[in-house]
């Protein structure tokens, strides 16, 4: 049975879009018809003031974030008796359901893609923060292009963490070696994710294969990993050596596609077929 509307701030809640350790998100409307995804925390951390201290500092940092390829925040209250934030409503599959249901991309739509990453990597470095968990399932593709979204365990990269601790650091087979290994947060790992995401894309399979997060963990440190089939520029996003790594402007300049901050460019992909 579904659950029945709720109001937080102007915005009423409707279908359940997903949840988490943090709490769940909902496609949300106001009386104006606008449409946002609520993020709406769990009762039981509405009390812990620690959380709410870093739940504030996330909104805050969520509203640094500007630029075209990211889900802007619309509204929040931190305050409230039960904390929630509004992000921008992307209408769209997620990255892993489009592969899911139409098996990889073709390299012109990988590279529309790249850009896309690569842009929306350089809005949130810009406003000091390092995403942490850049992965398909956090990637839509909204008819007017990709967009990255979920910043439930982003770090500002100053080393504060946002959100609670504990969280799980980013996911296995996406995770960069040096975050599994000394748990380093720096906007390198992002890209290590960044060419992850586009390995995945290509081939249709995780990069690192499947099973046990700690066994492919050992396969993202330890193995190449990288199909003969992917781009070069993928190889680059995956050097096992941070420094080794494009920045996000030379990922989308090895794309062929103009660099991050220019204008929204529509997806080029095939549409859905949900």
């Amino acid at each position: 049975m579904a659950a029945s509307p709720q109001r937080f701030g102007c915005w009423t809640t409707g279908p359940l879009l997903g949840q988490g350790a943090m709490g769940r998100v909902h496609v949300a409307h106001d009386g104006a018809g606008r449409t946002v995804a609520l993020k709406v925390v769990h009762r039981f951390l509405a009390g812990d003031e620690e959380f709410r201290g870093r739940f504030a500092r996330e909104i805050a940092a969520l509203g640094a974030v500007r630029g075209p390829w990211t889900a802007a925040l619309v509204d929040a209250d931190p305050g409230a008796a039960v904390p929630w934030l509004a992000t921008e409503y992307v209408p769209g599959p997620t990255l892993a359901a489009r592969v899911r249901e139409g098996g990889p991309l073709p390299v012109s739509e990988l590279r529309s893609l790249a850009g896309a990453l690569a842009g929306a990597l350089s809005s949130i470095h810009r406003a000091g923060l390092v995403h942490r968990d850049l992965k398909p399932s956090n990637v839509l593709l909204s008819p007017a292009g990709p967009r990255v979204i979920d910043f439930g365990i982003a770090r500002a990269t100053d080393g504060t963490r946002l959100t609670a601790s504990g969280a799980t650091p980013g996911t296995a087979g996406y995770a960069a070696p040096e975050h599994l290994t000394q748990g380093v947060s720096t906007p390198a790992a992002d890209v290590f994710s960044l060419g992850a995401v586009l390995a995945f894309a290509a081939t249709g399979r995780a990069p690192f294969g499947s099973g046990p997060s700690d066994a492919v963990g050992y396969r993202t440190v330890h193995a190449e990993g990288v199909p003969e089939e992917l781009l070069p520029l993928i190889s680059a996003c995956l050097a096992k050596t941070p420094a080794a790594r494009p920045a996000p402007r030379t990922v989308a300049r090895m794309a062929g596609l103009p660099l991050p901050g220019s204008r929204r460019r529509a997806f080029t992909g095939s549409p859905w077929r949900g």
